[in-house]
């Protein structure tokens, strides 16, 4: 895929975006993707888009699909096409508010300039003081072409507001590119719980980055969910930056063939009597190679701070690789924090402990699995959310895993 097609990017926008565009444009130019080595140690970025296929493979029109009973905001290739209403929420297009929310936005490293050229539609959300949403939401986006697109999410959730939301990446044709970025701040007693849902094609790269700022006794909880794409990336950075405030991330990677997975998370605790807590999961299979670095963060002066960290990955096939990263990173003294990482296969003793009792080998090695992955999807407060995961995940298993049948 030629990058350097951004170039006929659409001046769209106010004359401050379109401005914004060009600089962007410009610093990526100078730059190139040269990322830091030690971030991206196990995932070659640049060599990643020069594998994009050119040839143009279009999957079936029953790929693209939006049906649910949750309320949706789809949009295709990049463009907004359905606009709810939901009582207590602000909605409008980042492009109307790109003054407001462009101090917002994070310009470190190559990536976020080249998302920033490209950046036109995208969706800003804000919930009101006091109000809880009824019933989750969903930004679904499906990329129908062979295209590089840059989806962007601003949250703003009020004082002691609450909503839960996914957000769904996925694709109708065989080979995209997405690099998507969510701004998430919460005032005091806002909880927020998040998903961020890909599921693309066989060719498709995926790259995701999300920050969020949480203040006095907010909670946010991200779950992060990678389950087809040849490269599925995610970065995740929650600081904690007054007291009381709750942070948690939960992530699952189900990956086969030659897909590859990386998920960074840092957790920063930037003030005392501050809590967080992590679980990371993968399942391997062919010849996979899944990533996963966790840091915890504890600041000076961060003291009576809990957190747990804990990252564990099954592997299916003899040639998958995992590559686990838990860091503990503490400058305080007065802390209770714990981390630890396994990597093994299904044990033959569980296994055998389920054929004296009368099961096949091959459903032990079922029911374990989806054991071991829905843990994950269990923490879903969401109910409905819960439900479309825990299909999605199982689905997942039936086909990259041939794990099938009910749990």
């Amino acid at each position: 895929m030629n990058l350097q097609e951004l170039t006929s990017n659409k001046n769209s926008g106010s004359s401050d975006l379109i401005s914004f565009r060009e600089q962007e444009l410009k610093l990526f130019k100078q730059q190139g993707l040269l990322l830091d080595p030690e971030d991206y140690k196990f995932t070659n970025l640049p060599k990643f888009f020069e594998a994009l296929p050119q040839t143009e493979v279009a999957l079936p029109e029953s790929e693209i699909s939006s049906k649910s009973d949750i309320t949706t905001f789809l949009f295709l290739d990049g463009v907004l096409q359905d606009f709810p209403k939901i009582e207590g929420v602000t909605i409008s297009p980042v492009s109307e508010k790109f003054e407001e929310v462009k101090e917002l936005l994070v310009t470190k490293t190559p990536v976020n300039h080249l998302h920033h050229a490209l950046l036109d539609h995208g969706l800003y959300l804000e919930v009101q003081k006091n109000f809880k949403v009824t019933g989750p939401i969903r930004i679904q986006h499906i990329i129908t072409k062979n295209a590089i697109k840059a989806p962007t999410l601003i949250i703003k959730m009020k004082a002691n507001s609450e909503m839960s939301l996914l957000e769904e990446f996925s694709g109708a044709y065989s080979s995209y590119a997405e690099l998507s970025e969510s701004y998430i701040h919460l005032a005091a007693g806002a909880k927020l719980e998040h998903l961020q849902l890909n599921h693309g094609q066989d060719e498709s790269l995926h790259h995701g980055s999300t920050w969020s700022k949480v203040q006095k006794d907010a909670s946010y909880t991200n779950f992060i969910f990678h389950l087809k794409g040849k490269l599925s990336r995610r970065n995740l950075d929650i600081k904690l930056l007054e007291p009381g405030s709750h942070g948690e991330s939960f992530n699952l990677f189900l990956i086969s063939e030659k897909e590859h997975s990386d998920i960074n998370t840092v957790i920063n605790h930037e003030a005392p009597d501050t809590t967080s807590n992590q679980i990371a999961k993968g399942i391997l299979g062919g010849e996979s190679k899944g990533i996963f670095t966790g840091k915890i963060y504890i600041h000076p002066k961060s003291q009576r701070v809990a957190s747990g960290q804990i990252n564990r990955n099954l592997l299916l096939s003899p040639k998958a690789q995992v590559h686990s990263q838990p860091q503990l990173e503490i400058f305080a003294d007065d802390v209770k924090c714990s981390h630890g990482s396994t990597t093994g296969q299904l044990s033959p003793e569980e296994i055998f402990y389920f054929e004296s009792r009368g099961l096949p080998a091959e459903k032990a090695r079922t029911l374990l699995a989806h054991g071991f992955g829905l843990e994950i999807v269990l923490k879903i407060k969401d109910y409905k959310l819960r439900a479309y995961l825990e299909k999605t995940v199982l689905e997942a298993l039936k086909t990259k895993f041939k794990l099938g049948g009910t749990p």
